[in-house]
């Protein structure tokens, strides 16, 4: 099954290998999923959509960490961020949880991976469907995406 993020690397003639797993959507994580592939939880990366009073943003982030709000609306130059209800995720940006992928949103203001992608060359990230991931090289999925790297996850302790 080609997702529609599949056919956009495709275009752009960026390769990726497909990851498949299967997990119950009760039982699913970020975490959950880096086990099932066998990766490293700094090399999946989860996508969050954020919003500032009309305006998206798609925030990419590794399953170890949590993003901070305050620092990721400081970095991307905005008052405050909230993260888009679930419920509003279809209509907002053309995937529902658990499938959410940078590659393929239906409008955003930008988008921002946390600069701990620069320590990985290649990352997994969703394929716009449940239970199928990509791994796709880290330098030429930023370029297509115009992504910004930015420290936006809390500190750890």
């Amino acid at each position: 099954m080609k997702t529609n993020a599949m056919r956009m690397l495709d275009s752009a003639k960026i390769s990726y290998e497909v990851l498949e797993y299967s997990i119950d959507k009760d039982k699913f994580s970020g975490e959950a999923v880096s086990d099932l592939l066998g990766l490293e939880y700094r090399q999946c990366y989860k996508t969050l959509a954020l919003s500032h009073e009309h305006d998206i943003y798609i925030c990419v982030v590794s399953v170890a960490d949590e993003i901070d709000l305050k620092k990721c609306a400081k970095a991307i130059g905005v008052k405050n961020l909230e993260m888009v209800h679930v419920k509003d995720l279809l209509k907002l940006v053309g995937y529902e949880r658990g499938s959410v992928s940078p590659v393929g949103v239906k409008k955003n203001k930008g988008i921002v991976f946390d600069d701990e992608v620069m320590n990985h060359e290649t990352i997994e990230i969703s394929a716009g469907a449940f239970g199928i991931g990509l791994k796709v090289n880290r330098d030429e999925l930023l370029k297509y995406l115009d992504a910004r790297v930015l420290d936006i996850v809390k500190d750890e302790l």
